[in-house]
């Protein structure tokens, strides 16, 4: 309707009723804007359910049907009210779309709710998105949690996509770091104990040594005490 200047009577209102010194130009007006009050109303008469037309009181003006119509018959799904309130208050932030993309997606669907004459303040729409976000950002909720002032809902969407950001570079940061040291730890290589098993060896020949050296003292003690035990009896045969 827009295209054929159609929409005219929903623009402007009825102009004053002719009369016989009315000029030129106001006539030209007012059978356009007469035009077009009918092609209106016709439309919006055919392409109405039934059921709400036969309602309508009878009426010859494109706003009032408009209008009437507007403020007794606007339709709101029940079912789609309902799956908008559910996708508000449990969708969860999954770490993987964005937190910016998160907010957009519930914002979406709180404009939606209150679209259906459900009356939902953007306090309660602040609260529902810090209380969607992980553990990770349980920092930041302190923060806004122990403000005195409010922030509004631009504010929280850019300190939130903020520390995001933040957090990303940390575990960035902190994975390199691990992939630098398994790096520095397989450029190494492996520690050998050289010569361990010699040292053993050698230990275990001094401690055999050790024992043939006692062993041998004992019997040349015991070869000292034969002798010491012989040597009466030598004498008694030589006297």
């Amino acid at each position: 309707m827009t295209l054929h200047n159609l929409d005219l009577a929903l623009r402007v209102d009825e102009p004053r009723k002719l009369t016989d010194v009315s000029s030129v130009d106001k006539r030209s007006f007012y059978e356009i804007w007469e035009h077009s009050n009918r092609s209106c109303l016709m439309v919006m008469k055919y392409t109405m359910d039934k059921s709400i037309k036969e309602c309508v009181p009878k009426t010859e003006m494109t706003k009032d049907f408009l209008e009437y119509v507007k403020a007794n018959y606007t339709k709101i799904d029940k079912a789609e009210m309902e799956t908008y309130l559910k996708l508000l208050t449990t969708t969860m932030y999954d770490g993987v779309s964005g937190v910016r993309d998160h907010i957009i997606k519930l914002k979406h669907y709180f404009n939606r709710a209150n679209e259906m004459k459900v009356e939902l303040s953007e306090r309660f729409l602040k609260w529902l998105i810090l209380e969607s976000l992980p553990i990770s950002f349980d920092a930041m909720k302190l923060t806004y949690n122990a403000l005195k002032e409010e922030w509004t809902l631009e504010e929280l969407m850019s300190i939130v996509v903020q520390h995001e950001v933040s957090m990303k570079k940390n575990e960035t940061h902190s994975l390199a770091l691990v992939t630098d040291q398994v790096s520095n730890m397989k450029k190494k290589p492996p520690h050998k104990n050289f010569g361990g098993s010699k040292q053993f060896k050698r230990k275990r020949n001094s401690s055999q040594g050790t024992s043939n050296a006692f062993a041998s003292s004992n019997a040349t003690k015991r070869e000292i005490q034969g002798e010491v035990q012989l040597l009466p009896q030598d004498w008694a045969q030589a006297g």
